[in-house]
């Protein structure tokens, strides 16, 4: 089967399938219900996970060579699937969800070539390479992409976008790189299957409100995907890509995470407690709607991923993007522990004026 008629039918299957989907879900309790943390006002279904997985699965089986070299995805997905529709159904404690992602993570590192060898020349002074650390640390970078992306799950339409973006991003360095052929198309086909879910979950003028969450479910296993994908076409024999391009092309829902993380212990809590002074909810705070919400977040993964790709291409030396990339993250962290103060001052002035 033609790549482009593999990449049409998974985006069908997606359209298919999240309303299909629904009367099963609603039969196993595979529903969020609103509270004082969901906010969505009614009942819905979380079909947005399984439909995504099949979706790029059962077209990617039609070409057997590619779906076998990507067996350590398929299984990685299929697992992170499982934890989150159990936990969407019977919601685990998040220190039970952390220690399957590692468990997870540690599978498809040790066994599916997911390792991070190498952090590239990015303080100028030659090659830094991890030795013994590599294992341990990209089990630990597998497991924090997928809660990054899981705790960005928290606007219609913000994870699922956020993925479609990075995925296409990933698929353009692939084809650039054009060392691993089947990674450009798991790339191409996990935005095609985001951008399918977004038509039920994306908030538009003809759309007032989603109609279907991803959940646990997709969240994570997108997030995991992403970890994967990005290891491996920076990792793999003949690659080219610098460490630092997929640094800039993960850095927003890293660096918010890393944020979140570190002001939570500050605070005497758990890094995994849930609060609302995500990078979403401060912009959502301070006057804008979910959708420009969206269309901010979406368009700073875009820019930063292009700046980290052209660098690449362009031949920029590894460390001045990592060091520019620093300067981000620094003043990004800057910004999210003083988060209150600037939302409390932002409407004083709304106030006065």
């Amino acid at each position: 089967m033609h790549a482009g008629v593999v990449i049409a039918s998974s985006i069908v299957l997606v359209l298919a399938l999240v309303p299909a989907l629904r009367r099963p879900a609603e039969a196993l309790g595979l529903i969020d219900h609103p509270c004082q943390r969901k906010r969505h006002g009614m009942p819905i279904p979380l079909t947005g996970g399984l439909a995504m997985f099949l979706g790029f699965c059962l077209p990617l089986m039609f070409l057997t060579e590619h779906f076998l070299a990507l067996w350590p995805l398929v299984l990685g997905m299929s697992l992170m699937l499982a934890v989150g529709l159990y936990d969407d159904i019977r919601d685990l404690s998040a220190w039970r969800k952390l220690t399957v992602q590692l468990a997870v993570a540690a599978i498809v590192v040790i066994w599916g070539g997911a390792e991070v060898r190498t952090l590239g020349n990015l303080f100028g002074f030659g090659v830094m390479g991890l030795g013994i650390f590599a294992i341990p640390l990209s089990i630990l970078a597998v497991a924090f992409m997928v809660n990054a992306i899981n705790m960005a799950d928290g606007a219609d339409g913000l994870a699922g976008g956020m993925a479609a973006v990075i995925f296409a991003l990933l698929a353009a360095v692939g084809w650039l790189d054009g060392s691993a052929p089947e990674l450009f198309l798991a790339c191409t086909l996990l935005a095609a299957v985001s951008v399918g879910f977004l038509t039920f979950n994306m908030r538009s003028p003809f759309r007032r409100k989603a109609s279907a969450f991803m959940g646990d479910a997709g969240s994570m296993m997108l997030g995991f995907a992403i970890a994967y994908l990005a290891i491996r076409l920076a990792m793999d024999k003949g690659a080219s890509v610098y460490p630092a391009t997929i640094a800039w092309i993960l850095m927003i829902p890293a660096m918010d995470t890393f944020s979140l993380f570190v002001r939570r212990l500050r605070m005497g809590r758990s890094p995994f407690s849930p609060d609302r002074w995500h990078l979403h909810h401060i912009l959502m705070r301070i006057g804008f709607s979910v959708r420009g919400t969206n269309a901010i977040i979406h368009l700073m993964v875009l820019i930063t991923g292009s700046i980290g790709i052209a660098g690449w291409w362009l031949g920029v030396p590894q460390w001045m993007l990592f060091y520019s990339a620093a300067f981000i993250i620094i003043a990004h962290h800057l910004v999210i522990i003083n988060a209150p103060r600037l939302v409390r001052w932002k409407r004083r002035l709304q106030r006065a004026g």
